[in-house]
């Protein structure tokens, strides 16, 4: 199970503060939709643009790269015997750890794209697995950040027991952002990233929102939504495990709305 306090109010400041000390960084936008709550009638509407997020266009540039980053530390203080401050993140002990490292993950794009810039950042060597329906220019996308690339001629469910089979043999570090028992904390990591998003959000607000949509691809970060917007309902589309009954039973506090993709994009496109 993830540790809730990967996932605090807490948590999402200590992001920040990872963020804060990477080159290019800037929130992205919180868009006043006013127009469009006015035609709904509700009071507002505010949409937190990732298009804008480290030149990635993504909000997977807050997950994966945060984790690298994380994991480099703490390998670095591991090998050293001490305590390693993010300030050393480019001094020579902590470099030294990370060129010996290699990160891996398997992607359909963005995630991969978010752990190949995070190893690039501290020089670490990095491998993403790619499944067959990939394609060639996102994989070019990827290399871009100098990661070896390793084209799996199947779906992407193999190119990630590949990628986890090919990490153990060669005592690479494997960063995925899907989870599974005995493999937890890495991802959690990485939903931990993308919690600054909703920090950011939370400060630009005049009041705390009432409700928050979410594309929720796996359970985490809804669960965790109440502790960052406390009294508020998250709510999630249907492709997000919460929606199921199991998933409804892992929070009172989330509330699956079912079928909202088709109103999301025909609203706000």
């Amino acid at each position: 199970m993830l540790d809730a306090d990967m996932l605090s109010v807490e948590a999402a400041r200590e992001v920040e503060r990872f963020l804060r000390r990477r080159d290019g960084h800037k929130e992205t936008p919180l868009d006043s939709l006013a127009s469009l709550a006015r035609g709904i009638g509700v009071g507002s509407i505010h949409l937190k643009d990732e298009g804008h997020r480290l030149g990635l266009r993504s909000f997977k540039a807050l997950g994966g790269s945060y984790a690298v980053i994380r994991l480099v530390l703490e390998e670095a203080a591991r090998q050293l015997g001490r305590n390693v401050e993010l300030s050393e993140l480019h001094g020579p002990d902590v470099q030294a750890v990370a060129r010996s490292m290699t990160v891996c993950c398997a992607t359909d794009g963005n995630h991969g794209r978010s752990v190949a810039y995070g190893a690039q950042l501290v020089r670490a060597k990095c491998a993403i697995f790619v499944h067959s329906g990939v394609s060639n220019e996102r994989v070019a996308a990827i290399a871009r950040f100098g990661a070896q690339m390793i084209r799996i001629e199947r779906n992407y469910d193999f190119s990630v027991a590949e990628a986890t089979r090919v990490a153990a043999e060669n005592r690479w570090t494997a960063v995925s952002d899907t989870s599974w028992p005995g493999y937890e904390r890495i991802p959690g990591l990485v939903m931990q990233g993308y919690t600054a998003l909703l920090s950011e959000a939370l400060r630009h607000l005049r009041e705390p929102p009432t409700h928050v949509f979410i594309q929720a691809a796996w359970v985490g970060l809804p669960v965790r939504l109440p502790d960052i917007f406390p009294s508020c309902s998250a709510a999630i589309d249907r492709s997000s495990p919460l929606s199921t009954p199991h998933g409804r039973r892992a929070s009172s506090k989330v509330r699956g709305l079912g079928i909202l993709s088709e109103w999301i994009t025909g609203n706000l496109s």
